[in-house]
């Protein structure tokens, strides 16, 4: 069966580029979506020219295949040309625009630090889908529009954000299910914006929920430290969150930086400046 349909579809895709008019508008449509669905199995990695040329292929058929359309853009994005990718990604969402609008702004708020379209586009997202919460790459708008606020440096929101995303997932799955990254981003807000006294409450939640193994929580915790007069402790913390970095426990991502980046030179920094207090 499957010979067979790699036949069909060879045949069809020689007719429809040698002679275009040949095929109906819905045999075009149809032969897209066949080749969509043979387009994860084979051709290539993502963003590998043969890859890219079959989506085209698909896109010449049906110019509304939202989701080859977005497939196509991402080889552009991860290769950081914006001039490239963000046309294609635009006719996405105007394709699909309760879909794709919240994942524009995940990539507005990592590849680009772009955080107010990211905003705008969690936003849009509300009045796209008003009965749903939508969650591009597995995680809440509410979550992102935090991270988005946080970078902004608008401590304020970000922790409205954080919140609300914490309310919700505890309601619905139980607060093991929220991501420790949130307790912990939520510290950081409360830190940069000097309520200080919150901060513990949500360092333990992050703690705990990243099993003790989380350089960038005990960073965070020794500053808490600092903050208090409690050099000795914040030195404790200090060495630990260094050993935890080495350990491989620390916030980071393929592409790009992570949103309040822990590096271990501002570890070895923040313990240095304590002891020569």
């Amino acid at each position: 069966m499957e010979k067979l349909l790699k036949s069909f579809l060879s045949v069809l895709l020689l007719i429809s580029c040698s002679n275009p008019a040949v095929l109906t508008s819905e045999d075009k449509i149809a032969l897209a979506e066949e080749m969509w669905l043979e387009v994860g199995k084979k051709h290539g990695i993502q963003g590998s020219p043969e890859k890219m040329n079959f989506l085209k292929e698909i896109i010449r058929l049906n110019p509304k295949h939202c989701d080859a359309i977005r497939e196509l853009s991402v080889a552009y994005l991860k290769r950081r040309m914006p001039d490239k990718w963000k046309p294609i990604f635009d006719r996405a969402v105007e394709c699909d625009p309760a879909h794709w609008t919240p994942w524009r702004g995940y990539l507005y708020l990592y590849f680009y630090r772009d955080y107010q379209k990211a905003i705008a586009d969690f936003d849009a997202s509300d009045t796209l889908t008003p009965n749903h919460i939508d969650s591009p790459q597995g995680h809440s708008v509410d979550f992102w529009r935090g991270h988005a606020y946080l970078g902004a440096k608008d401590y304020e929101n970000s922790i409205r954000y954080y919140q609300k995303h914490i309310a919700y997932v505890t309601q619905e799955w139980g607060e093991d299910c929220v991501e420790p990254d949130t307790f912990l981003n939520l510290a950081i807000a409360y830190y940069e914006s000097n309520q200080f006294d919150k901060m513990p409450t949500e360092l333990d939640r992050a703690l705990q929920y990243y099993q003790n193994k989380s350089a960038d929580t005990k960073y965070y915790y020794a500053l808490y430290e600092q903050e208090q007069g409690n050099t000795k402790k914040a030195l404790e913390w200090v060495k630990a969150g260094i050993e935890d970095f080495y350990l491989g426990n620390s916030k980071k991502r393929n592409y790009n930086e992570e949103i309040k980046q822990l590096y271990v030179e501002m570890l070895y920094e923040l313990e240095d400046e304590l002891k020569a207090e």
